[in-house]
């Protein structure tokens, strides 16, 4: 893929498109890509990991925090056993039905992939452990993910190398993985601030589910309806930061309007009458503009800063 035109090039037509998957559907074969950066990525984040996952659980047994639900890592078990599932049945439509990896990703993965580690708490655990949960949950989240699509271990791991498929873009070779851990450490940052000051912690499920229903729609819409097209750049690309010409549209950034407009409607027993019809004229157009200015790969922080933050205003304002 030649980077004077940009990463989306990729998509000028679906023949180019599947021509270049098939040719290298494992993304191995390209002598460009450099794998020394995603080695060092995981060289910080898993130590850090390491460090609060095994400090929760110490400051639980401590009772300096509630301690951790076991229900609530089984039920994570599970789910990450599902996911595995469900990765290896969208690789199979990608290579075998030419269902381009966006559609599958976004629409069949990514809100399961993405969300266990902040939902499974709500329905499993209650009260102060819902904290704890998350943590632990989160950062045994991303020791799964930095297992299942390591380079080093999916060059070694059929299984890993072909589910990876249903997930690794085309046109985010090589940083695949490093733009997902660094998305969900920011995420991380975000939430965990307002799980903790938040009156009511479900202030931080909604802009989750905005982010990725909304999200989840919004690549497909555009890449199959999209027709006023702008640009963006991601935070690091071709060994540079805020660099690269990625491609979203009115048609996909509609998608996040709508869904907040929806899940808002949904939560509407915690608001009140003027809080709920606040929100609606508000938090729309914010959360549509948030993931608009946001980087490639890398709109769920903001969208977690700018939803959170306005639902706690909201609710210790109006």
């Amino acid at each position: 893929m030649d980077p004077a035109v940009g990463p989306m090039n990729v998509h000028r037509s679906n023949r180019a498109y599947f021509a270049a998957l098939h040719a290298d559907p494992y993304g191995f074969e390209n002598s460009a890509y450099h794998w020394r950066g995603e080695d060092q990525f995981l060289a910080v984040l898993g130590p850090f990991y390491l460090i609060v996952g095994l400090g929760t659980l110490s400051l639980g047994q401590m009772g300096l925090i509630a301690p951790l639900n076991l229900a609530s890592v089984y039920v994570f078990g599970a789910s990450a056993v599902l996911e595995l599932l469900g990765k290896v049945l969208c690789a199979y439509l990608v290579r075998n039905w030419n269902v381009k990896i966006n559609y599958v990703r976004k629409l069949g993965l990514r809100p399961w992939r993405k969300l266990s580690a902040f939902i499974i708490p709500f329905f499993v655990t209650a009260g102060d452990g819902l904290f704890t949960d998350t943590v632990f949950l989160f950062c045994l989240s991303q020791f799964k993910t930095m297992a299942m699509e390591w380079h080093y271990i999916r060059r070694r791991v059929f299984l890993l190398r072909y589910a990876f498929v249903a997930w690794d873009r085309l046109e985010d070779r090589p940083y695949t993985l490093r733009y997902d851990l660094l998305e969900d450490i920011l995420r991380f940052l975000v939430y965990i601030p307002f799980m903790v000051l938040a009156p009511n912690p479900i202030i931080t499920l909604i802009p989750n589910l905005i982010n990725e229903f909304g999200d989840g729609l919004a690549e497909p819409v555009g890449i199959r309806f999209g027709r006023h097209a702008y640009k963006t750049r991601a935070l690091w690309y071709n060994g540079r930061f805020w660099n690269g010409a990625f491609q979203r549209t009115l048609e996909d950034s509609a998608m996040v309007f709508l869904a907040t407009q929806v899940i808002l409607v949904w939560h509407y027993p915690i608001f009140s009458p003027l809080q709920l019809a606040v929100a609606l004229v508000a938090m729309p157009w914010l959360m549509t503009l948030a993931e608009a200015v946001s980087p490639h790969t890398a709109d769920g922080p903001l969208l977690a800063l700018v939803g959170c933050s306005f639902l706690l205003a909201l609710q210790s304002l109006v």
